[in-house]
């Protein structure tokens, strides 16, 4: 941990003022390195008091993704314990994909305030409005073929319904293959990229993307909406990063334990539309029928009208009205 971590450590949870000799013991370091890392969290944002004879009191902190911020009391055994952080980057995803290249430890978030050339499946640009919404992207190297990168995505929406309903309480559901939904409307969208050899992933990036205070002018696509929106609050980006990486690293364990089996069951009880009329549109036709389950890979299976069963490895599912 960082001595700017440690700062902000000790502002968030000691009471009251603390003195520079204090935080100077407490971390072993000089009055002048305190000082000098109490100015910049000030010009980050933080508004620190400082009084003669009685040290320095945090009054409010401001919504930054710093890893010096969420890192902090991060409960993970791997992912989350290293970061690369720039206040504006093209695309998180193109950032992870050059780390994962030179060998960065697994688990490495690539995380940014402002995303400018963000991309979602079949070449959409994700927006991402400066410090409204929640985009990221953590490298993995699982071991194994290139046909079962689908199930991470998969475990990647199960994180993130499991994180707003543990940090905000509320009832998200995932959509195949790869959205999350809040109210009938998306909140977040997920952008997995390999390389990968033949017969072997020689690294995964897990792009995560999540609407959290953008306002209805935000949104060009109706079909989008933010967990502001929903919640007819602002919402802690911070407080819900924490909750997706330990939600994602516990999973990803499970994975790593017991396979995907019991990541599907997860899947499956959060599952938009299963069981249910819907189409799934690929890059030539539209086909009709029961969304009936997903397979041991992650592919969609549809029971068409006359009883016969179709695995899809990709494509868009809508509701098909009665």
């Amino acid at each position: 941990m960082s001595t700017k971590q440690k700062i902000i450590d000790l502002l968030q949870t000691e009471e009251g003022y603390l003195s520079g000799e204090y935080i100077c013991q407490q971390l072993q370091v000089s009055r002048t390195a305190v000082w000098k890392v109490i100015e910049g969290l000030r010009k980050d944002g933080y508004e620190i008091e400082a009084r003669p004879r009685l040290g320095y009191r945090l009054l409010s902190s401001p919504d930054l993704l710093d890893p010096a911020v969420w890192m902090t009391n991060l409960q993970v055994k791997c992912i989350g314990r290293n970061s690369h952080y720039q206040r504006v980057l093209g695309s998180t995803n193109s950032v992870a994909k050059e780390l994962a290249r030179q060998g960065t430890p697994e688990g490495t978030v690539v995380i940014t305030e402002e995303q400018t050339q963000g991309r979602g499946r079949l070449g959409r640009q994700w927006q991402c409005p400066p410090q409204a919404g929640l985009c990221f992207s953590v490298v993995l190297y699982p071991p194994v073929n290139p046909m079962e990168v689908a199930q991470f995505t998969l475990l990647a929406a199960v994180a993130v319904a499991n994180a707003l309903g543990r940090v905000l309480g509320v009832a998200a559901r995932v959509k195949w293959p790869n959205d999350v939904y809040l109210g009938g409307l998306k909140v977040c969208g997920i952008l997995a990229e390999m390389t990968a050899e033949a017969d072997r992933v020689k690294y995964l990036v897990l792009g995560i993307g999540i609407n959290i205070n953008q306002t209805q002018a935000d949104f060009s696509n109706m079909s989008a909406t933010s967990l502001q929106i929903q919640l007819g609050r602002p919402v802690s980006r911070v407080k819900v990063l924490r909750g997706v990486l330990e939600e994602l690293d516990d999973l990803y364990l499970q994975w790593q334990q017991g396979g995907f089996a019991p990541l599907k069951e997860m899947w499956k009880q959060s599952a938009l539309w299963l069981g249910e009329p819907v189409l799934v549109s690929g890059l030539q036709r539209t086909w009709e029928g029961i969304m009936e389950d997903i397979d041991d890979s992650g592919a969609l299976i549809l029971r068409l009208p006359e009883g016969d069963r179709k695995t899809f490895y990709s494509g868009e599912v809508s509701l098909r009205l009665k």
